[in-house]
């Protein structure tokens, strides 16, 4: 997945005028995975999965990409999320507010578009399709919400398993854009 320490947009903590202030999520109806608010206490585990070999080739500094994980935790238009699988921590999400980003303002975003990063930490928890799971589980509960009306994420073009996972969650290839993080296909799910 990209990197979740891109820099957030700046501006009010609401998605469509209503706060993201849900401590978990998990809908029935996408078993297997659910999300918790990450909170200091999760930084510990955090270094130690940025440090894998799996995800270190994401990162010119995993020291870098902590501390934008950290800043998040408080942020006003990002939420951080520890994805469990299995009663237990495996990766990371980050939910965030594209529309008003200075970089997305020059792209044609619906207003409320919402972006989803994400990164199985847990080597043994790859390729069992909690990616997608927590993909499809983010999105149902965006999009569930008044006023959203996308849900996006920019991808590396050579990441065949987020291509996959974004996918498999419903999420539709809409071309290639050029991002600071270098050149990245775009996918969107939209409100039906």
């Amino acid at each position: 997945m990209r990197r979740p320490g891109r820099p957030p947009a700046s501006g009010a903590r609401k998605v469509a005028g209503l706060q993201l202030a849900d401590r978990r999520i998990a809908h029935d109806d996408v078993p297997g995975v659910a999300l918790r608010a990450l909170t200091l206490g999760d930084l510990a585990l955090m270094a130690r999965w940025l440090g894998r070999p799996h995800l270190g080739a994401n990162w010119a500094s995993p020291q870098a990409a902590l501390v934008d994980i950290a800043g998040q935790i408080d942020a006003r238009d990002a939420w951080p999320f520890v994805i469990v699988g299995a009663g237990r921590p495996i990766g990371f999400v980050r939910i965030y507010i594209a529309s008003g980003h200075p970089f997305w303002a020059g792209h044609d975003l619906p207003r409320e578009t919402c972006g989803v990063d994400l990164f199985i930490g847990e080597p043994e928890a790859l390729r069992r399709g909690h990616g997608s799971a927590c993909l499809k589980l983010a999105a149902s509960h965006l999009l569930a919400l008044d006023g959203v009306a996308r849900v996006h994420a920019d991808l590396r073009p050579d990441n065949a398993a987020a291509l996959g996972a974004y996918a498999k969650a419903g999420f539709a290839r809409r071309g290639k854009i050029e991002t600071p993080d270098g050149p990245a296909i775009y996918v969107t799910i939209e409100r039906t």
